[in-house]
């Protein structure tokens, strides 16, 4: 529903790709929300409204969900609250922690607070962002960037005052 929402909003065709999900999921060590999957075979690699940059399976790497999550695990801690993340620290397997989705514009960070012992579906999408500090909101990844994307009154979230024509361009 979420989705098919986001396509209609942004005038999308949907392109209905076969992601290489196992792959991905073993990486991580744990699966990933499937509206999540869904968003990314729907649209690929792309940005919303010159803002939103979903995570995906990327060959050029420029937005691989699972290059990105590595990244940030390499400086920080194995154990307890990463400085860069206090209160919150990256997923490891076996632990609680965060997983990057999405980035935006103004310093804004987009993460599932993930646990391989939860139903990825129930995880939370924590943010960051400037002006904002951390949130946490129980929703699913689809319904987020619809909202972010299309309702006025999602705030802080919400871009649809400044970019009232919501879009995606595909990126190569």
């Amino acid at each position: 529903m979420w989705i098919e929402r986001i396509a209609e909003a942004t005038h999308w065709e949907p392109l209905r790709l076969d992601l290489p999900w196992n792959s991905v999921e073993e990486d991580l060590g744990t699966p990933l929300p499937e509206d999540y999957k869904k968003l990314a075979e729907t649209f690929g690699k792309g940005e919303f409204s010159e803002f939103l940059r979903v995570f995906t399976v990327d060959a050029t790497r420029q937005f691989d969900l699972v290059r990105i999550w590595k990244k940030f695990l390499d400086g920080g801690p194995e154990s307890g609250p990463d400085p860069a993340f206090k209160p919150y620290r990256m997923y490891r397997p076996g632990q609680r922690g965060l997983i990057p989705w999405a980035f935006g514009e103004m310093k804004c960070s987009y993460f599932w607070l993930a646990s391989a012992d939860e139903d990825p579906a129930s995880w939370p999408i924590v943010t960051q962002g400037d002006p904002y500090p951390w949130h946490e909101v129980n929703m699913s990844t689809s319904e987020f960037v619809c909202r972010v994307l299309t309702d006025p009154d999602f705030e802080p979230f919400s871009i649809a005052r400044l970019f009232p024509e919501p879009d995606f361009y595909p990126m190569d």
